[in-house]
């Protein structure tokens, strides 16, 4: 009996560490809108350095993959976000069994806000793998999105 005890302890805290996927996907999906909020705040290229993970990986159209964190900044100090808009919103999202990996995928909208083409928006689909970090925050690890859908029409 004495070496039951120790056995059934085990037993109960394991059950008691149980993951609550649908929390987990929440808190990703959250995150996912949290960050499209920041890009919107404080511009694109600064939300993204916020919510990288260091070994991040971009997926650009006509570009070869853009791997880590430094090699995202250098990208961005080249060029300017403050001619758009970027902002986007979660269709769906899942969590692995482990609670640590997961992904989002949705619509974006790019809104050109300077120039001659102000007020055109662009739309299209992304998807952002995501990881926890050790603080438990979700950052994403590979991001990559297609332009080219049409505009969803009000008349619908």
């Amino acid at each position: 009996m004495k070496k039951l005890i120790p056995l059934l302890l085990i037993l109960v805290l394991s059950c008691n560490t149980q993951i609550n996927l649908e929390q987990e996907k929440e808190e990703l999906l959250q995150t996912d809108i949290d960050f499209s909020n920041r890009s919107y705040e404080v511009g694109n290229h600064k939300a993204f350095l916020e919510y990288a993970s260091p070994n991040v990986v971009l997926l650009k159209p006509d570009s070869y993959p853009i791997i880590g964190k430094p090699a995202m900044k250098e990208l961005y100090d080249q060029l300017s976000d403050s001619g758009y808009r970027l902002t986007w919103k979660p269709n769906y999202g899942k969590v692995a069994n482990s609670a640590d990996l997961g992904y989002t995928f949705g619509i974006f909208l790019l809104e050109i806000t300077e120039g001659e083409q102000k007020g055109r928006v662009i739309q299209g689909t992304y998807c952002s793998i995501w990881e926890k970090n050790a603080k438990g925050e979700w950052r994403f690890v590979l991001d990559t999105g297609n332009s080219g859908l049409e505009p969803v029409s009000n008349d619908q």
